[in-house]
């Protein structure tokens, strides 16, 4: 029996040095293979030797970290984690200028005006993870646009390690531990709806909240061996978070205090009725200390004030769930997708962990989790999820802004560990009946199929009828220097306005003041299809300058198959009289459209 342990335990360790060999492999090869233009998509960007390096370091993670134990387990774990975030952070890694066409390069906006002094970080909405990256610039001079992609990196790390460690504290079993670790590398708040990977304060938050998760249990447990002379370093610790969660985005920071209510309701009614939870440390202060902030802070914002008045206003106007939908649904038949294969590919996981979690929420509630405070936590977290669950109910009646995708998102981190608990739960069972060995074995290959479906959906790409959110330097300076000599004339876009470039490039508030764009074709659906040709933009729109990306071509030409904006079209810009091209660069074009002679 020694004999055998210890060949097994050689394999182990054998089999850890291949997947830290490899993943090495994996990142210098990235590292090697920065881009030269555009990429349509970066799986296909980056080289097959990451993947194939990444994939061998995640199957020996996920195989011994189930077969192992102690610090060879720990190392198995270590070594998923750094290959996720390897993944998660290719835009770092293979240097990428910036990533994140739509939302992020506002934000790169707000951070360089508050680089500059020209916003203040108390008038700003969610000013947190604008200021580290600033700080980050600053401290060690790197570009601001590097520093965003940083910043991202970091908060994805945060995800990654706290997600497990979270579990811990509330279940004390190194098991469930290590069945969340690997449930993390899923990254299953993601969904490239609303939740992204990609300088965005909500996605930031929500990918933050494991950490505010952790401190709770910890708190809640009264594991401290110390304490301050007022409370404990944990509770310290967890109002600093609770603060931080509202300066990274207060909408995730009200769902965070909806766990905190939710876990302070059942604790006071257990002080009434009896049970586990009245002996864990009460929350009615920490509750107050995130719902103050939240207060203090969220009220003095016209964007947080306004968001919420839009949404009771929506919600009793009626419903509008689907409004769009079907629109988008003809559109993906047309390119060869459905509704319902881009659900499978962004959400079979997900519904996978959330038929996990109901399964152990159940079981919570019914008494039949043996562990007291592992069957507490079930319940404060299942008992939560029933006002979360209705935001997201709300949200979809009115299909208001994409919101219910980012309540989604957070949603699934609870999804995440309690998905955890009920899998560790469902290897023991697989045990009873089978043998450990086994039972690890169909686990293991569980997680290996999920992590196969997961990768593919960290990025927008071709796989999700997307194209890639890459920003190219090329693309920033075209738009700048386009902007710059435009004069009085307004910008048109092709599928958007050009708008979040002119924040990028000249901070949010020059570019809200001086507003170079105003329009896009794809607004004007006379300007699509069959009519999207030199001639008709220069017999119809006249007066304007139209920039048209390569990025744009790309998406449209390949991912798109022309639906909207034939290649055709794109061919005909530049031999149309009345379309003149005053400005070009490897990535950007814009054309002055003087109208037909």
């Amino acid at each position: 029996m020694d004999s055998d342990t210890h060949v097994s335990r050689s394999r182990e360790k054998g089999a850890l040095l291949v997947g830290f060999v490899s993943l090495a492999a994996a990142v210098l090869v990235a590292r090697g293979s920065p881009p030269e233009a555009y990429e349509l998509s970066i799986y296909a960007g980056t080289p097959l030797g990451f993947w194939v390096g990444t994939g061998v370091a995640l199957a020996v993670a996920v195989f011994v970290g189930l077969g192992s134990r102690g610090g060879v387990r720990r190392l198995a774990l270590v070594l998923g984690g750094t290959a996720t975030l390897a993944i998660a952070s290719l835009p770092v890694v293979r240097s990428y200028y910036f990533y994140g066409a739509g939302d992020s390069l506002t934000h790169l906006g707000w951070a360089k005006d508050i680089a500059a002094g020209r916003l203040s970080i108390l008038e700003f909405l969610y000013p947190g993870t604008h200021t580290i990256a600033v700080f980050l610039a600053d401290v060690t001079g790197m570009p601001l646009t590097r520093a965003l992609l940083v910043m991202v990196m970091a908060f994805t790390a945060v995800f990654l390690l706290f997600v497990p460690l979270a579990t811990w504290a509330l279940t004390r079993d190194r098991r469930a531990s290590a069945v969340a670790a690997l449930s993390a590398f899923l990254l299953l708040p993601i969904n490239n709806i609303s939740v992204f990977e990609m300088a965005h304060p909500t996605s930031q938050a929500i990918l933050f909240f494991p950490l505010v998760l952790y401190l709770l249990a910890r708190y809640v447990t009264g594991t401290d061996r110390g304490s301050l002379l007022v409370g404990t370093p944990t509770g310290a610790l967890l109002a600093l978070a609770s603060v931080a969660i509202v300066l990274v985005h207060p909408q995730q920071a009200a769902n965070a205090l909806v766990v905190f209510g939710s876990v302070l309701a059942l604790q006071l009614l257990a002080r009434w009725v009896g049970g586990t939870a009245a002996d864990h440390s009460l929350v009615a202060f920490q509750t107050a200390v995130i719902g103050g902030a939240f207060l203090l802070w969220a009220p003095r914002h016209e964007r947080a004030s306004g968001a919420t008045t839009a949404l009771v206003e929506m919600v009793q106007g009626g419903a509008d769930i689907g409004s769009d939908v079907g629109a988008q649904a003809v559109s993906l038949s047309t390119i060869g997708g459905s509704v319902g294969i881009i659900f499978l590919k962004l959400f079979l996981v997900s519904t996978v962990f959330a038929g996990l979690t109901a399964l152990v929420v159940l079981a919570g509630f019914r008494g039949t989790v043996e562990d007291p405070d592992q069957r507490a936590f079930v319940r404060y977290f299942g008992f939560g999820l029933i006002p979360l669950l209705g935001l997201f109910g709300a949200f979809l009646f009115v299909s208001y802004a994409g919101l219910h995708f980012r309540q989604l998102g957070f949603v699934m981190v609870l999804g995440t560990v309690l998905g955890a608990v009920a899998l560790t739960r469902g290897l023991d069972t697989l045990a009873g009946r089978f043998s450990p060995t086994t039972a690890k074995a169909v686990v293991g290959v569980a997680f290996v199929v999920m992590l196969a479906l997961s990768v593919p959906t960290v990025y927008a790409s071709p796989y999700m009828y997307q194209g890639s959110s890459h920003v190219t330097e090329a693309q920033t300076t075209g738009y700048a220097n386009a902007f710059e000599y435009a004069g009085d004339a307004p910008f048109l876009g092709v599928r958007g306005t050009g708008e979040r470039f002119a924040d990028a490039t000249m901070g949010y508030e020059e570019s809200r003041a001086s507003a170079p764009t105003s329009g896009s074709l794809y607004a004007n659906t006379n300007a699509t299809g069959e009519n999207f040709t030199g001639a008709y933009l220069a017999d119809n729109l006249p007066g304007r300058y139209l920039t048209v990306t390569d990025a744009t071509r790309q998406q449209d030409v390949e991912v798109y198959r022309g639906l909207r904006f034939p290649e055709r079209g794109f061919e005909s810009l530049d031999s149309t009289p009345g379309l003149n091209r005053v400005h070009a660069n490897r990535d950007v074009q814009t054309y002055l459209v003087n109208g037909t002679a």
